[in-house]
This record gives C-alpha cells, sequence and structure tokens, in this order.
C-alpha cells in the first residue's frame, strides 16, 4: 500500500480549523488490499482519519476496478458523517436512540411516527416489546407490547377524540427473542390505546371472505385518509389495498399485480396520503420491486408514476414541499442484482417529482429529464426500511436486517 500527501485546508462546518485539518491522504491500493476483510479494516481506518479532521480518499489498483466507494465527509466539530446533496446535507447521529438494549431491545427497527405529544414511537417485531418510545432527543421514555407480534408498520388514528395506535403485523414473526429465526403466518391490524390496550383488530380478508383460504395475508403499512378511513397495503403476498372504515367495515379493494397496466403494483410495501389538494386527496403506494412510486385517488384509478431506478424505495412522507423515500437495497451499479446491506435515502422535490439529495446514495442525475440509476455511495445504511421526518426537517431512519441497530436521526444541516 503506497501513500502520497498533499497539503491544504479544510473547513469544518463552523469554520475552525485544526491543526492537522491540513492534511490529506490519499491511499493507493494494491491487490493485498482487495480482499474483504481488509476492505471492511480500511474503510473503518479513513472514517477514523476524517474524525480527525484528515480528508482520506480511496483509489482501488487498477487491476480491481471501483472496490472501495466513497467514505461520507465528517463534520470536525461534532465528528459526524455529513451526506446528502444540492443544499440538504445531513449530520449522521448513530447515536440518537439512549435506549438500553437489556430493557427495549429491537431485532429490526421498522417504522416510527411523532405523536400530538412530540413523542416518537417506533415499531419493532422484536418478541420483548412491539413499540419503543422515545423523547425527540432520543430519551428512552418506555417500552410496551410484547403481545403484538410482526411489528411492521405503524400510524395514529383519533377516535373518539383519543389518539391511538395502529399496529401492523406484517407476517413475520420472530421465534426466539433476538434471534433471526421467523414464522411465516398470516398478519393483521390492530388498533390500540397509548396504554397498549387493543380497541379493535381489524377483520381479515379471510374473515370477511375475499381471499380464499390458501391465500396468505401479511400488510406491510397503512394510511389514513381526510375522513378517518384506514387503508391497508398488503405488500407480501396480493399486493392489493383493503379500505377499512375505523370501525373494520370493508369499503373496497383495489390494486394487485396487473402486468401491463400503468397501476401494476408488485411489493405494495408502503402506503401513504398526499393532502396537498385537499379536495383530490392521492394515495401513494410503492411499487418497490419495480422501484417506482405510484400515485392513486381513494377509488384506486392510477394517475401518475415516480421512477426511481436503482432504488428499492417504500413510503412516501410528504412534508412541506419535499417527498421523502428510503431506500431498502440498492442496486448494483444502480441497475442489476440487489446488493446486501446496502440502502440509501431519497429527498424529492414535491412539484417537480425530481430527486434532489440522496443522503447515503449517489448524486442524483437527470439526463434529457430522465433520472440516471442511484446506487449506495456511503456504508452508511444497512437496508433502509421505512423514515419519518420531523418539523425541523430531520429524518428518523429506520432499518430491516442490520444486525439489531436502533434508529439513526438524519439532522438537516442548515446552510
Amino acid at each position: 500500500m503506497r501513500e502520497q500527501f498533499s497539503h491544504d485546508l479544510i473547513p469544518s462546518s463552523n469554520n475552525s480549523r485544526s491543526p492537522i485539518s491540513s492534511l490529506f491522504l490519499v491511499l493507493v491500493l494494491d491487490d493485498a488490499a482487495s480482499k474483504p476483510p481488509m476492505q471492511n479494516l480500511i474503510q473503518k481506518f479513513v472514517v477514523s482519519l476524517s474524525a480527525l479532521g484528515v480528508t482520506a480518499s480511496l483509489f482501488a489498483h487498477p487491476d480491481h476496478g471501483d472496490a472501495y466507494p466513497p467514505v461520507a465527509a465528517v463534520d470536525l466539530a461534532t465528528g459526524q458523517e455529513v451526506i446528502g446533496h444540492n443544499g440538504l446535507r445531513y449530520r449522521v447521529n448513530r447515536d440518537w436512540s439512549q435506549a438500553d438494549r437489556a430493557v427495549a431491545p429491537v431485532t429490526n427497527a421498522h417504522a416510527m411516527i411523532e405523536d400530538s405529544e412530540g413523542q416518537i414511537y417506533l415499531v419493532t417485531d422484536d418478541m420483548a416489546n412491539a413499540f419503543i418510545v422515545y423523547e425527540k432527543d432520543g430519551t428512552f421514555v418506555r417500552s410496551f407490547g410484547e403481545d403484538l407480534k410482526g411489528g411492521h408498520g405503524i400510524h395514529l388514528i383519533t377516535l373518539d377524540g383519543e389518539e391511538h395506535l395502529i399496529h401492523v403485523d406484517g407476517g413475520w414473526q420472530q421465534t426466539k427473542p433476538s434471534a433471526w429465526e421467523w414464522d411465516r403466518v398470516n398478519g393483521g391490524v390492530t388498533i390500540l390505546r397509548k396504554d397498549g390496550t387493543i380497541r379493535l383488530r381489524l377483520p381479515s380478508p379471510h374473515e370477511l371472505g375475499v381471499f380464499d383460504a390458501e391465500e396468505r395475508y401479511q400488510p406491510c403499512d397503512v394510511a389514513i385518509t381526510p375522513d378517518n378511513d384506514i387503508l391497508v397495503a398488503d405488500g407480501y403476498t396480493s399486493d392489493r389495498v383493503l379500505h377499512y372504515k375505523p370501525d373494520g367495515m370493508l369499503v373496497r379493494i383495489w390494486g394487485g399485480p396487473n402486468p401491463g397496466d400503468p397501476g401494476h403494483l408488485k411489493n405494495a410495501h408502503g402506503i401513504s396520503i398526499d393532502s396537498s389538494d385537499p379536495q383530490n386527496p392521492k394515495v401513494w403506494v410503492s411499487s418497490r420491486a419495480e422501484n417506482k412510486l405510484k400515485a392513486f385517488p381513494l377509488e384506486g384509478k392510477w394517475l401518475e408514476t415516480i421512477d426511481l431506478p436503482g432504488a428499492r424505495a417504500g413510503q412516501a412522507f410528504i412534508r412541506d414541499d419535499k417527498l421523502y423515500t428510503g431506500v431498502c437495497w440498492s442496486l448494483e451499479n444502480g441497475v442489476d442484482k440487489q446488493l446486501a446491506e446496502s440502502g440509501f435515502v431519497l429527498v424529492l422535490d414535491y412539484k417537480t417529482r425530481r430527486v434532489v439529495s440522496a443522503p447515503g446514495g449517489t448524486e442524483p442525475t437527470y439526463v434529457d429529464g430522465t433520472l440516471q440509476p442511484m446506487h449506495q455511495a456511503e456504508k452508511i445504511f444497512k437496508h433502509v426500511h421505512d423514515l419519518y421526518v420531523d418539523a425541523e426537517g430531520d429524518i428518523y431512519v429506520g432499518e430491516w436486517n442490520s444486525g439489531n441497530r436502533y434508529p439513526y436521526k438524519l439532522e438537516l444541516i442548515h446552510e
């Protein structure tokens, strides 16, 4: 491994200068360094150097091509990685969660939402607890819901003047505490009070006679309409949307796999309501296996599609003039096979439907108005499953199959 040094000044986020911030380290990596164990070691070494104020760049040996992805920039004032593009950059707070793993364990940090009191609720599929509750600064409040299994989606609904939680059981239920062992069963949707007592379980499509006995029901996510109805995305099986009244009455079913139809859904993993036009609310559904977000009216007739090449995207989250989504898998070179332990976040301009920032991913590029394939750029995330964005523009990121990690917080840098 050869080293080459040059000198320049590297400003930190607060314009202070470190005595060693003038050092750039360039590593040109030879054959021995191309092996995976050494790759991991070198990546950690570079991140450590960056935290000290040294900007390090990796160049693969010519015989090994693009073996070393870029390392995120680091804010010298905080030591946190900085990711994102085009004025939407974020500090990565890996230590936001202050939960004690012995008290409130997490297997998959599947989804989050903020209640009317400003507390963040995380839903997990860990056998010990379905919900972990935080203050906005990551302070642990409580955990509960050990009798609720398969936690995959979460929402809030107000009934009789009282705010309730909605728990979505995705049908993958853990069989051994904190272990990666699962039974695949029919899931369901439960409405419960914040003290954990159950108010109502929505009747399953089997109970309503609209699914055959052999059809599996594995809902992924729910959304609440302006009239307080509940939309359920059955994204692991039928790819249909079930529209319920809050008392459990089924209104309609739409969607499903319809190849050749622009409204075709394949892995309808996320669902959300877009009330930007109050007279004509839209339903956004992720067709994750197609790398697309699709919009429908409440009745289910296709309206539009946002193509996100290279990004297995989940729920569309709309806040102000932005649309956010998490990418569970990055694709090799943006076009080929799914990559393990990959993913990133997308921020779109709502009006133009264009990606403006891809924290953890490659910078969005458009050619003749067409978004070019994206892929993971920095090894920050492992399978972004869902996200929540608060009023300050900070993003709370939950992951699947990430080694029992708690959520990260991406703190917007106001530039």
